[in-house]
């Protein structure tokens, strides 16, 4: 995982790889490290699998960002990724873009 800040203030954190119950503490460790009321994008681009703890991770990220006024954005392309983002309806608490020029 890498954090980068970009023009404006968001907080860009890229996922390299697995995002399960072995690495997504290392994501919620970065996510609670950050202004709750900022702009955080998440980007899945190179992600290669999310399960269910990663799945808890964003939901509970966007509402302590929505309750300190924030917004959180995902950046995802992959299908089977989007695919678990919608089967858990992530999709529609929070947006996904297929890019990350789009996201920012």
């Amino acid at each position: 995982m890498t954090l980068e800040t970009h023009p404006g203030g968001t907080s860009v954190v890229r996922v390299d790889g697995e995002l399960d119950m072995a690495t997504t503490p290392e994501l919620e460790n970065v996510v609670q490290g950050l202004e709750p009321g900022g702009k955080l994008v998440i980007d899945l681009t190179s992600c290669t699998f999310l399960d269910s703890s990663a799945v808890r991770l964003l939901v509970a990220t966007v509402r302590a960002s929505d309750e300190a006024g924030g917004a959180v954005a995902l950046v995802a392309g992959d299908p089977g990724i989007l695919r678990v983002l919608e089967i858990a309806a992530v999709d529609t608490i929070l947006p996904v873009h297929k890019t990350l020029d789009s996201a920012l």
